[in-house]
């Protein structure tokens, strides 16, 4: 919500700009969501577009607190 009570929505974005966000290339990105283990998007006739705070959000859950032991 914002200030004036009203729904605040992040806007839908392409795949080409969430993959320059991310900094991988279109294909990787594409790879991703085939496998499922990309950010949530939403397919509108059939183009993938996604939410900037839902990648984000994936982001976080992407981190690692710890270096791994070896």
């Amino acid at each position: 919500m914002t200030d004036d009570g009203t729904l605040a929505v992040s806007p839908l974005m392409h795949s080409r700009e969430i993959a320059a966000y991310l900094k991988v290339s279109e294909s990787t990105l594409s790879r991703w969501r085939s496998a499922g283990s990309g950010p949530p998007f939403l397919r509108l006739r059939g183009i993938a577009r996604y939410r900037l705070d839902a990648v984000d959000r994936w982001l976080t859950e992407q981190e690692h607190n710890h270096a791994p032991e070896g």
